[in-house]
């Protein structure tokens, strides 16, 4: 995942691990001699159009939203659709409040055209006080979070691993995040929260204590679940 760094010019860019007490635990408890963080990448302003998510100094925020302004004016000129050219006059009403794009009531149609068309605030933006700029592991893991997603854990004694999902992903997509072959032969996901696990000093008690329960294609994975896939291909 990408996120561009908006106005904020020592901001460290390049690929970063998610910091993640919760894995940092998991690693001790397993006493794995391999652990694998969740990486984000942050990239220069120049490149905007590349992110899935922002991060913008609240002191240039009206600056990105004049960058959306003259690409919908742009995009008025260019439409002949009166349809599409009514949604973009109703995005220049709305950036000339200085509203981000993101938070106008749009259907699923709208915010697809809106997407297409290059705009930079209907993505998600963090927006960061001056005086927050330099707590890089509160950023991190705020605009993680903005961009809608969550984390799921896999551990064994050689490795534990964080996975990245989407909020409201099914066992069965998680399965797919880790190998397509876990997708496609899922059979149950065996799922117990890394709280569980941490409180009670490991996998084995969290079990004993009943905190290990089968779930099967459709259960919505929480932030947090570690999860073992049971899969025949």
């Amino acid at each position: 995942m990408k996120v561009a760094i908006y106005g904020i010019p020592d901001f460290p860019q390049g690929k970063k691990n998610l910091p993640d007490e919760r894995l940092d635990k998991l690693k001790d408890l397993y006493r794995a001699p391999k652990i694998i963080y969740i990486s984000i990448e942050f990239i220069d302003e120049s490149r905007l159009p590349e992110a899935e998510g922002i991060i913008c100094l609240k002191e240039r925020r009206a600056d990105l939203v004049l960058l959306d302004l003259e690409i919908v004016e742009r995009r008025l000129n260019q439409v002949d659709d009166e349809k599409e050219k009514a949604l973009f006059s109703r995005c220049q009403a709305e950036l000339e409040k200085e509203n981000f794009l993101n938070a106008v009531n749009l259907s699923p149609e709208e915010k697809a055209v809106l997407a297409n068309s290059g705009f930079n605030t209907i993505k998600p933006v963090l927006v960061v006080p001056k005086d927050n700029a330099n707590d890089h592991k509160a950023i991190f893991k705020d605009v993680y979070a903005l961009m809608g997603f969550i984390s799921f854990y896999s551990a064994c004694a050689k490795e534990v691993h964080a996975w990245p999902i989407r909020k409201g992903t099914k066992a069965v997509e998680a399965a797919g995040a880790i190998h397509s072959d876990l997708q496609r032969g899922f059979i149950k996901a065996e799922v117990v929260s890394c709280e569980a696990v941490i409180s009670s000093g490991g996998i084995n008690q969290a079990k004993s204590a009943g905190a290990l329960h089968l779930e099967d294609k459709e259960y919505i994975v929480k932030d947090g679940d570690m999860i073992n896939f049971r899969f025949n291909i």
